[in-house]
């Protein structure tokens, strides 16, 4: 499927993509970071898309950075999330943040994994949340997984006060009380400063709490939530299927119905989500979530399949091949992870 893209946005990625690119190899081997993607998306005003009624825009550009690099990808995909919750934020918390993270100068860690799970019926909110008598917070308890998690980003996350009510807030990562733990060695995404936190009596003034209904919040963000994880999860598997399609000759020729048949596939999910993202209106929550599920499976297959059409050559890292195979074996335990996108699938049935 081609998607139709205006020419502006087109020139913007255009030059984005082309440093996504140079930078993905470095990334992979942790000789840098993604804060300069960030930034640099956000210079070129690709952060603004997609707050209107379509998505498509902002699903593109996800899409197309994550051909070049799932860990740019993924790590914009937190950003914007984190930019989506702030829209939905008092007036006085959006006029305070949103420049930074629009510029992408500052990073957003969207911290809502747990919030998901929660709506999901799967797990309590694990950040317990007291009053302080002046109309805030304080916080307390652990976030088992972020990203984008440098010493100067914005987080976002649930929690929920003894009653039972639940929020939604955002805090500093250098804020007092933020422990962030050190990173693991991750397979292909350490330069994404993916690692858990503690949080321990961290202040919330009344002016950084987001909502104070996690359930209502979570329906409002989860189609973009899920359709920009799709976004990504397509990226990384047609580039898998652009590599894999070069080389079909020889002993390759024995995949190559394979290949057809996740082309076909591909294609299918990808009109699908550009379907759903000119209007998530028209999508159900049992459809956002097919479409995250069946386009992370498909990746992993694309990766699995161009790695065994490379060959040898695909073992040794710095590869391309090599390094999409080792990002999209994250795909199956990004939260909402395939056991929970399984799991929440069955409850519509």
């Amino acid at each position: 499927m081609t998607v139709a893209v205006a020419d502006d946005l087109k020139a913007a990625l255009q030059g984005v993509a082309a440093g996504v690119g140079a930078r993905a190899a470095a990334l992979d081997a942790q000789r840098t970071d993604v804060r300069t993607d960030i930034a640099e998306l956000g210079g070129a005003g690709l952060f603004d898309l997609g707050f209107g009624d379509r998505l498509d825009d902002i699903v593109h550009v996800i899409e197309e950075v994550s051909t070049l690099s799932l860990a740019v990808g993924f790590s914009a995909w937190a950003h914007r999330m984190t930019l989506h919750y702030l829209h939905l934020a008092p007036p006085q918390l959006r006029e305070a943040e949103l420049p930074r993270l629009r510029a992408g100068t500052r990073p957003g860690v969207t911290a809502m994994a747990a919030g998901l799970k929660h709506v999901a019926g799967l797990a309590p909110v694990p950040i317990a949340a007291e009053h302080d008598g002046a109309g805030g917070l304080r916080v307390s308890g652990p976030i088992r997984w972020a990203s984008n998690v440098f010493h100067d980003a914005l987080i976002v996350l649930p929690a929920s006060d003894s009653t039972g009510q639940s929020y939604v807030v955002a805090v500093d990562a250098d804020a007092e009380g933020v422990i962030v733990d050190p990173a693991p060695n991750l397979m292909a995404l350490a330069s994404t400063a993916s690692t858990s936190l503690r949080l321990d009596n961290v202040a919330v003034p009344a002016d950084r709490i987001i909502s104070t209904d996690l359930h209502q919040f979570v329906g409002r963000i989860r189609p973009t939530f899920l359709l920009l994880q799709t976004a990504f999860c397509v990226g990384v598997g047609r580039a898998a299927i652009a590599g894999a399609g070069q080389r079909t000759s020889g002993l390759g020729e024995q995949f190559r119905a394979d290949l057809t048949e996740l082309t076909d596939r591909s294609d299918r999910v990808h009109a699908r989500l550009y379907e759903l993202a000119a209007d998530p209106a028209r999508g159900t929550t049992p459809d956002f979530i097919r479409l995250r599920l069946e386009a992370a499976t498909l990746a992993v297959e694309a990766t699995r399949l161009e790695l065994a059409l490379t060959g040898g050559a695909a073992y040794a890292l710095g590869t391309g091949a090599n390094r999409r195979f080792r990002e999209a074996a994250f795909l199956p335990i990004q939260s909402p992870s395939e056991g929970q996108l399984r799991w929440e699938l069955k409850q519509y049935e």
